[in-house]
């Protein structure tokens, strides 16, 4: 399959999925209606506010994750699903927020709903097909993870990452962006930015794409394909931007203007050189910091419940035991592809956790260092009864410094005593240039 026939392909997909995820059941006339109700876009209205001319604080956004793992009948994992999305604090019940909040609950929605029947159904021909085959099934992943780039002034920017593993020669990984008015809740249109009409906001888009793409010729970074005088404008899509702290940032899908290898090509078009603009967007102080942080907080965490739930916590690591092993004999090696020695098991909580913490949780007697082997300890081996629901959950972070930040995180413990909102806080911690968790929470 040539390039552009593949991209086009890939495009299609893209486009039937966002469909998807966008527009709710029922038939496709009505769902299109009861979308544009609830989020209304530009041409449903005569004349937009002017956000730009704001001075409003951020908005105070919480991340919301969700996370499953789907097995098959004979208990084997076919696919894991983890979505994060924004969710913003709505203390005064703001009908802008609100309407934004809603706009997320709906693509999550209609996001798990298509996973959920589609990516089953693939898994499993996949995982039949390898068994047929005498070849290995790799477990299928699903995730999409945001970014604010843009949080001020009545203003609020939005880019996510959906990312598919279903057993390629690498991932499939695709973008999608939204920038919202919050005094209305309104996702704003390219040309809600640039001015003028669709046809005029896009040419400037291609203008400047042009130029930075140009600028590059006869370098070493210069990795577009030859014709991409016309890729740039055949496979660019309109929503395909964000604010960031002094630009408008175009992006192109992976495979569009350039090989995989160099992931999304990004443009950017400074707001003192982008000329008059639709809105007055003021520029705000670099936050690329506390994004990535936030970034790295959700991977934390994903490592901490690991911890919890399979290796210190909830249960152990699998070890292989004999059918015909004497009462007092406790240690056995561990079965775990992820940790086949000590040092990988080291390595893991060390990359964690802080030293203080990673050096308790090491020496707590469950497991050992046997020539250089991973043992477990099978008398250490002791359950209790957790109900704390990790599987859907909110986290922000505040009082963040170079060194330190606080993180919280909030979910619902559902014991047979009954439901009950549980949170815990937790420091994240700078050591040697890593950021660590403090202590192991759950």
């Amino acid at each position: 399959m040539g390039r552009k026939k593949f991209f086009q392909v890939q495009m299609l997909l893209a486009i039937i999925l966002l469909f998807n995820l966008i527009v709710p059941g029922c038939s496709t006339k009505d769902a299109t209606k009861d979308a544009a109700d609830a989020l209304p876009g530009p041409s449903n209205t005569e004349q937009l506010p002017e956000p730009g001319t704001d001075t409003a604080a951020p908005v105070q956004i919480s991340y919301r994750v969700y996370t499953e793992t789907f097995r098959d009948d004979d208990g084997s994992v076919l696919f894991d699903l983890k979505i994060t999305y924004p969710e913003i604090k709505n203390q005064d019940n703001d009908r802008g927020i609100a309407a934004i909040n809603e706009y997320y609950g709906i693509q999550f929605d209609h996001y798990i709903s298509t996973i959920i029947s589609e990516g089953w159904e693939r898994a499993e021909a996949d995982k039949e097909f390898a068994e047929s085959s005498g070849s290995e099934f790799h477990p299928h992943a699903y995730e999409c993870f945001p970014q604010i780039t843009y949080n001020g002034s009545g203003l609020l920017s939005v880019l996510n990452t959906q990312y598919e593993y279903t057993g390629g020669a690498h991932p499939n990984s695709f973008r999608r962006s939204e920038t919202f008015d919050v005094k209305t809740g309104q996702k704003l249109a390219l040309n809600d930015i640039l001015g003028g009409s669709k046809e005029e906001a896009l040419e400037k888009v291609y203008q400047t794409v042009l130029m930075h793409i140009q600028e590059k010729e006869g370098k070493d970074d210069f990795f577009f394909f030859e014709n991409y005088r016309d890729d740039l404008r055949e496979y660019y899509a309109e929503d395909d931007f964000v604010l960031t702290e002094n630009s408008i940032m175009f992006y192109y899908q992976l495979y569009a203007i350039a090989p995989y290898a160099a992931g999304f090509p990004e443009f950017e078009l400074s707001f003192d050189k982008a000329g008059p603009l639709a809105l007055n967007i003021p520029a705000l102080p670099a936050n690329q910091p506390e994004r990535e942080l936030y970034d790295l907080a959700g991977k934390l965490i994903d490592r901490n419940k690991q911890a919890f739930y399979e290796i210190f916590g909830l249960s152990m690591l699998h070890m292989e035991i004999p059918d015909n092993r004497a009462d007092e004999e406790v240690l056995f090696p561990v079965k775990d592809e992820r940790f086949t020695t000590f040092s990988e098991l080291d390595a893991f909580v060390r990359s964690t956790y802080i030293k203080s913490e990673a050096d308790a949780l090491l020496s707590n007697g469950r497991y050992h260092n046997i020539e250089g082997k991973l043992y477990g300890d099978l008398s250490k081996d002791g359950g209790m009864g957790y109900y704390v629901d990790w599987n859907d959950y909110c986290y922000d972070m505040v009082d963040i410094s170079e060194t330190s930040a606080t993180l919280n995180l909030y979910t619902v413990e559902d014991s047979p005593a009954g439901t009950k909102d549980f949170s815990v806080t937790v420091k994240m911690l700078k050591e040697n240039g890593t950021w660590l968790l403090e202590k192991m929470f759950y």
